[in-house]
């Protein structure tokens, strides 16, 4: 069998400044591996990184000036900051919640249906990240 023609996928989420989620991040022990200043002293883009988990975050106004600019349909990309949605399986829930204490919970714990314990807050960009524990039967 060929050997599969994808080797990482990572999201790049689109924000209007950067700044603001590194803390929550820092919060998860998660830190920027890699930061690009912008030409008006904020990041442009910043990857996040930690013991397999990587995520990147670019600026609208990096969107415009990098992909917008030299893409062969400009209309293609959103250069706007948008909001996605992430599914990050963890240990412990509990320990999340305590890391993430005082940041904006948008969606309290609950038991799914398949298996999981799951809480959502959003990063400072408005972007939501549901938390998810598998227990043995979800696994």
């Amino acid at each position: 069998m060929a050997a599969h023609p994808v080797r990482k996928l990572t999201s790049v989420l689109v924000v209007e400044r950067i700044e603001p989620v590194i803390a929550f991040w820092h919060k998860l022990d998660i830190e920027p591996a890699v930061q690009v200043p912008a030409d008006e002293g904020h990041l442009a883009f910043a990857i996040f990184a930690a013991d397999g988990v990587e995520l990147m975050y670019q600026t609208a106004a990096s969107v415009r000036k990098d992909l917008v600019a030299s893409a062969s349909d400009a209309k293609a990309f959103r250069p706007d900051p948008q909001q996605a949605t992430l599914y990050v399986e963890v240990k412990k829930i509990a320990d999340i919640e305590r890391r993430l204490a005082g940041e904006r919970l948008v969606m309290p714990r609950r038991k799914t249906f398949y298996g999981a314990t799951e809480t959502a807050y959003t990063d400072p960009a408005g972007n939501i990240v549901v938390f998810a524990e598998r227990d043995a039967a979800g696994s």
